[in-house]
């Protein structure tokens, strides 16, 4: 082997050797990566790390919706029957939108008022501040978008309006996992695979949206599908509680 081959050999490996060094030293350790990363899948064998998105600023209409998710069960229905619908001109019970009532109309429900006392109640009683209007039919409830287009919540981060779209359809749809006579027309198989596939589609991070992912898929889902499965095959005890719940349901 002459001394050229040689030298171009020697430079070979000299610089396989420097970028090697070079490469080890750049490549990053994802060990100390825990707290602001983490492993979102990957293919063929290269590995994706994905940032940790960090909690939302306490004091940030974000933090406090998502508190109020991570609630009891009172603080979560009081959230959306009056922080999300009453607030954005819909009925608690989410089949019923209404407006604030003028002047005029509001003299109008005094002089009702007045004539339903004089009449000893053959006269109807007129709504002094709000008139309903778009009352959708027994069984029927306003889908997430057109409660949350009118609502002043519509312009938080994407991520929480996912949340607040999961906990609305549980609640008014679902009826937090009771099937009724109201609602059954929701338990239907694609309107579960859709709740499924929104739960899925949540963030691991931050941690309020982690464990509001965790409630959805551990206890939520498996609670509609069950009252599913209940309705299909119901027990005697089952069916009074249903009929309970319908005269409750119908009070509100």
């Amino acid at each position: 082997m002459n001394c050229l081959k040689i030298k171009e050999l020697l430079c070979i490996f000299i610089l396989f050797s420097i970028s090697s060094t070079v490469f080890a030293e750049e490549s990053p350790d994802y060990d100390d990566y825990d707290e602001e990363y983490y492993d979102i899948g990957g293919y063929g064998g290269i590995t994706i790390i994905g940032e940790r998105t960090p909690e939302f600023e306490p004091e940030s209409i974000e933090a406090i919706v998502l508190s109020s998710l991570n609630g009891s069960l009172p603080e979560r229905k009081n959230f959306i029957e009056n922080d999300l619908l009453e607030n954005a001109g819909f009925r608690r019970t989410g089949n019923v939108k209404y407006r604030k009532t003028d002047g005029g109309e509001k003299t109008l429900s005094v002089l009702h008022g007045v004539a339903n006392l004089l009449s000893f109640g053959v006269v109807p009683m007129k709504s002094f501040s709000e008139i309903d209007y778009g009352r959708l039919p027994n069984g029927e409830y306003y889908p997430f978008e057109s409660v949350i287009d009118s609502s002043e919540l519509k312009d938080i981060s994407p991520d929480v309006i996912a949340v607040l779209e999961l906990e609305y359809i549980l609640q008014i749809e679902f009826c937090n996992g009771i099937l009724i006579e109201n609602n059954k027309r929701y338990y239907t198989k694609e309107n579960m695979e859709k709740f499924e596939i929104l739960i899925l589609k949540l963030h691991e991070f931050p941690e309020s949206i982690k464990q509001l992912k965790k409630r959805y898929l551990d206890i939520e889902l498996p609670k509609i599908k069950n009252a599913l499965e209940r309705y299909n095959n119901p027990s005697e005890n089952y069916l009074q509680a249903l009929e309970n719940l319908k005269d409750i349901r119908g009070k509100e």
